[in-house]
């Protein structure tokens, strides 16, 4: 890694497949289905077999919206993306009692992400201990998509990582995402003001995580324990890690 042999001043890692991830299966996406189908259900619009298939349309049309948005750095929520699930259903069921349960389905969407049970990535909880025993600034910096910070914060506070963390930089606080500098300006000044140089971003992603800190100046690990992302989408990274064994080794602090 380039700078090796120099303990970093801060780290900031990720959020999804880094910190958390979600079960197998499209858990969360599972989730909101199920939850919306049977508000739909009980106002007596149609079967579950009958109305799941428009959720299931509108969601996955609601995630290559967000996606686009976030390729083009134009913020776009899970809120948004409930109300366009909504807007679908209303227009498939015409005439039906789906516009008096509106509130209903966007309260389904966002309650199962509050109440889902997100997984730790393995290794994290004894990397974060292990640095933060070192007098390291910890930060995050993370892409928000359906499900906001404050129940992504939750989650960590939950598994007993929030602690850990001296600042967190998530997009729908500052209003861009990665790789867009202002959202890892925002986590370093934060974090002490440290120059990018002494510091370092851990994460998975190298259109984002990668090539947004390295713009900026900072060193990039790339971790490939959840999530193995394209050659084609960007830099490698300084060092590339498969689980947190190597982190510290990694960072010069084994």
């Amino acid at each position: 890694m380039s700078g090796e042999g120099a303990a970093p001043a801060a780290v900031t890692f990720d959020y999804w497949n880094t910190l958390c991830c979600e079960p197998p299966g499209g858990y969360l996406r599972g989730r909101r289905l199920e939850a919306m189908s049977q508000v739909l259900v009980d106002a007596g619009v149609g079967s579950a077999g009958v109305v799941l298939p428009v959720l299931e349309a509108g969601y996955d049309a609601a995630w290559l919206g967000w996606n686009d948005a976030w390729r083009a750095n134009r913020q776009l929520s899970g809120v948004d993306a409930a109300h366009s699930m909504c807007d679908a259903v209303e227009q498939a069921f015409a005439g039906s009692a789906v516009a008096g349960v509106r509130d209903r389905l966007l309260d389904a969407f966002a309650g199962q992400g509050q109440g889902a049970d997100l997984m730790l990535v393995d290794g994290v909880a004894d990397a974060l201990a292990a640095l933060s025993e070192r007098d390291i600034r910890l930060g995050i910096i993370c892409d928000v998509g359906f499900t906001p910070s404050p129940v992504l914060l939750r989650h960590l506070e939950r598994h007993g990582l929030l602690e850990y963390f001296d600042h967190w930089s998530f997009s729908d606080e500052v209003g861009v995402y990665k790789p867009h500098p202002r959202i890892f300006q925002h986590a370093l000044a934060g974090l002490g003001g440290f120059e990018p140089g002494r510091c370092v971003h851990v994460g998975d992603r190298r259109r984002t995580d990668v090539a947004g800190a390295q713009a900026l100046g900072m060193r990039a690990v790339r971790i490939t324990s959840v999530f193995e992302d394209e050659p084609d989408q960007g830099p490698s990274g300084d060092v590339v890690i498969s689980s947190y064994k190597e982190l510290l080794p990694a960072l010069g602090l084994a």
